[in-house]
């Protein structure tokens, strides 16, 4: 069970620290937690409140963002590939990159076609914040889209680089299972499914006992975009519901 200790105590403890976004499921904070508890690695968690000002965290981190994550006198991390690799370093078994070097650069390169800039999560956000001020309430939104910009011409785009993203993940997946492989790269679970099953909350969420969101949330959540949901081949999402299952907390814990 996920127990959040203060800000404080957090920045005090000598060890593994977490901060992790509350109040919704933040793919990057998910699978930051998921990748910690692969690999057994004990930590104590921080809250962040998402568009909140979170004086303490930002003093410390020099982010008001999550997740951050931070081992003992290193600096607080907040990049998911910094993350990861911390993680692989504190835990080398079990890997989650692959040791072939042509398949760890497959799976940092899809890596950040799902969490990185210019990615599926970034262009989603793009899409929710669109969403908002279509709808009236840019207002609300406005600390978060102060944090992360918006530009019109991006948001405009997303639908159609999110789509192809996920072609290319469709493409990828079908020649892994072609080969009997039931994973995206390399032949063992590796960060890209992890990173694949968290995004899925913010393109279709899982149902309400898995995924306790607010429902006035859920729609905001679900890709609606006809190009992104064209793409969302049954395949990536019975391949999320087959990794949640296996290896995520359920329900989700944010």
């Amino acid at each position: 069970m996920l127990i959040y200790r203060t800000p404080a105590q957090v920045i005090a403890h000598d060890g593994l620290r977490l901060v992790l976004v509350r109040g919704v499921p933040s793919p990057w904070s998910q699978a930051a937690k998921t990748i910690l508890e692969i690999k057994q690695l004990d930590y104590v968690a921080a809250p962040l409140d998402i568009g909140g000002a979170n004086a303490e965290i930002v003093a410390w981190s020099g982010q008001n963002s999550g997740p951050v994550l931070a081992w003992r006198d290193g600096p607080p991390l907040n990049r998911w590939l910094d993350i990861l690799l911390l993680a692989e370093r504190l835990a080398p078994t079990p890997a989650l990159l692959p040791a072939d070097p042509l398949q760890r650069a497959l799976a940092i390169g899809l890596g950040h076609e799902i969490l990185g800039e210019g990615g599926i999560a970034w262009n989603r956000r793009l899409q929710m914040f669109s969403m908002a001020a279509q709808a009236g309430a840019a207002a609300r939104m406005a600390p978060l889209i102060d944090k992360y910009g918006f530009d019109a011409d991006d948001a405009a785009a997303a639908g159609s680089r999110i789509a192809a993203a996920l072609r290319g993940l469709t493409v990828q997946l079908r020649a892994q299972q072609a080969r009997g492989v039931p994973y995206f790269v390399g032949d063992a679970l590796s960060c890209v499914d992890i990173y694949w099953t968290s995004i899925m909350n913010m393109m279709l969420p899982l149902p309400a006992a898995q995924c306790p969101i607010r429902e006035s949330s859920r729609p905001a959540l679900t890709a609606s975009d006809p190009q992104v949901v064209a793409a969302l081949d049954p395949i990536l999402v019975e391949h999320r519901d087959r990794i949640f299952a296996a290896h995520f907390r359920d329900p989700v814990e944010f």
